[in-house]
């Protein structure tokens, strides 16, 4: 038997989403990490990386080339981790569009128009916001869903599925708004 959706379930489930920390713990680390080594940190930070992956994301141009050729910095650490984020979703070009404006010269971190450690720590803040809203915005959306499927006459046996489908499919279509809405700024915005 399938388990029943309600607010404090969903707001359950919302709240281990906005409290996950995705935050690479970076500050102790050497600024020389060998490829290797970069796997390795990541692997215990929770984090899948392959050496074949970070080559790739430096080949495409959305990763800046190791230092002489070998080493990797903290900088591309938290550059990896945003795009480790971000990929689930995106594809590595949208994201390189998107970091292109930032990046004077994309092969160094030096030069660009925002600091990556604290373009970071700005993404983190902004997630934070962006999701505490979300979740606040969570149990009126099942009210609505609830007072809608009285509406259709929606059987009371039936309900629970019925609000776990609507529930999910009304926040399929907001990502999707939001993926248009990525799309539209990019054309407007960031590729003119």
């Amino acid at each position: 038997m399938s388990k029943n959706i309600d607010k404090e379930g969903l707001m359950q489930l919302a709240n281990r989403i906005v409290d996950k920390d995705g935050q690479v713990r970076i500050a102790t680390l050497s600024d020389e990490l060998t490829i290797s080594q970069v796997v390795k940190f990541f692997e215990r930070q929770g984090r899948s990386f392959t050496k074949t992956m970070i080559q790739n994301y430096v080949r495409v141009g959305v990763l800046p080339p190791p230092v002489d050729k070998r080493y990797y910095t903290k900088n591309h650490l938290v550059m990896l981790t945003l795009i480790d984020s971000l990929k689930a979703i995106y594809s590595l070009d949208e994201i390189k569009t998107v970091l292109e404006p930032i990046r004077n010269n994309p092969d160094i971190f030096e030069d660009d128009i925002i600091n990556i450690v604290n373009l970071y720590k700005n993404y983190l803040a902004m997630r934070k916001e962006a999701l505490d809203r979300w979740k606040e915005s969570l149990p009126e959306l099942l009210d609505n869903i609830g007072r809608l499927l009285s509406e259709d006459g929606v059987r009371e046996n039936e309900k629970n599925n019925a609000t776990a489908f609507m529930t999910a499919l009304t926040i399929m279509a907001e990502t999707v708004a939001m993926k248009d809405l990525i799309n539209e700024i990019i054309q407007e915005y960031i590729k003119n």
